[in-house]
């Protein structure tokens, strides 16, 4: 017998044992070639992952969020403010290479800042200073006209007014709080304005004056009464005026000031005079020159100041510190002057003054119906004739 005959007589190709043979040879194959698919997809993931992490392709970055743009993003962050916009963060994730940033002045980069531009101008930058200096440290003008920043004292309270409430309604400055008008407008009034109509005045919209009382010679030291005072504080009278008064002092010593201070009283009670507003120390100096006090150090000079409002105070008086702020802040001790009032002296749209003050002189040179030439112009955020 041969043996292919052999082999065909012993293979039975409809039996049930070859056709299930046959199936799972089929299915064998089948499994075979899904395998060869998916490593060779495998394959080309890996080589192209291996192309990119070789920088052969060139990847623009997706744009950054206006949201991490923001100069406030860390103001927002702390105070959990966050926005619907804030919520899609993927885009914080794309970082671009030294090589994608934009090389051009002026220019914006990938994280939203402006690279350097040399056409910023000096004034722009010196602005962008004082906004970043202007919560911490105040700008002062020195009698020599330089300029300089210092501290705030952080132990001092600030003023709190809302100065976004201030209007000028001329030939006033007015303040308003919720549509409500919360400021008195006054004057100052001395013999340097001559003969003056205080009825005038009132009809203008004065609601008080501050009459020089007297003052102390800055270089003789001797003390004098204003040559109008008298007829000022009549006039005033009649017209209805508030009226509060002032005294220019070049006080060397506590002594000296007290003095000053009894001139004051002494005068008021002679005079049968009443006031509405207080009894102020003025710093300021009368005419240009070299004054006898130019040379006293801070506590010797805020000891005379509280020597005269204390003494004014003791007697029943209101008081009040006037000065400007280079001298409030480098000439006085404030922190020793907590509770005592100031008259602020600041010929300015705003008051740039960071402490608490109560009055604000404002023009030097205003113009008012009922005086002839420029007048003192001040603002009092307090009714003191109801104090």
């Amino acid at each position: 017998m041969r043996l292919d005959e052999d082999f065909d007589e012993q293979i039975d190709f409809s039996s049930p044992q070859y056709e299930r043979g046959r199936k799972n040879s089929m299915r064998s194959a089948a499994i075979m070639a899904g395998l060869f698919v998916f490593l060779t997809i495998m394959i080309v993931l890996a080589v192209n992952r291996e192309e990119s992490r070789g920088g052969s392709a060139q990847v623009t970055p997706a744009p950054v969020s206006d949201y991490y743009k923001d100069p406030k993003v860390g103001e927002l962050i702390s105070g959990s403010e966050r926005r619907a916009e804030d919520l899609n963060f993927w885009d914080a994730y794309s970082t671009p290479s030294p090589a994608e940033k934009p090389a051009e002045a002026g220019s914006e980069s990938a994280w939203g800042n402006i690279m350097p531009d040399d056409s910023i101008t000096p004034a722009e930058s010196e602005k962008t200073e004082e906004s970043t200096q202007e919560e911490t440290r105040t700008r002062i003008v020195l009698e020599d006209g330089s300029e300089q920043w210092v501290d705030i004292n952080p132990y001092l309270a600030r003023h709190g007014y809302d100065l976004s409430g201030l209007v000028y309604q001329k030939p006033f400055m007015q303040y308003y709080v919720n549509g409500t008008k919360k400021s008195f407008s006054g004057a100052d009034i001395s013999k340097e304005q001559g003969t003056v109509d205080f009825k005038r005045m009132k009809k203008a919209g004065v609601d008080y004056v501050m009459l020089r009382l007297g003052q102390r010679g800055y270089t003789t030291g001797e003390i004098s009464l204003d040559d109008s005072f008298i007829v000022n504080y009549t006039a005033a009278r009649d017209a209805g005026l508030d009226i509060g008064v002032y005294f220019v002092s070049s006080a060397i010593s506590p002594e000296e000031a007290a003095e000053e201070a009894d001139f004051c009283l002494e005068t008021i009670s002679v005079n049968e005079i009443t006031l509405e507003y207080p009894i102020a120390i003025s710093a300021e100096k009368l005419g240009d020159g070299r004054s006898r006090c130019d040379d006293l150090e801070k506590m010797p000079r805020t000891n005379c100041a509280l020597a005269f409002m204390n003494r004014i105070e003791e007697k029943g008086y209101l008081s009040l510190l006037k000065a400007d702020k280079a001298t409030l802040i480098t000439k006085y001790s404030l922190g020793s002057m907590i509770g005592y009032d100031i008259w602020y002296v600041g010929k300015e749209d705003i008051p740039d003054f960071p402490y608490p003050f109560v009055m604000w002189q404002y023009d030097d040179a205003g113009e008012l119906s009922g005086v002839e030439g420029g007048v003192h112009l001040d603002m009092s955020f307090m009714d003191y004739s109801v104090r």
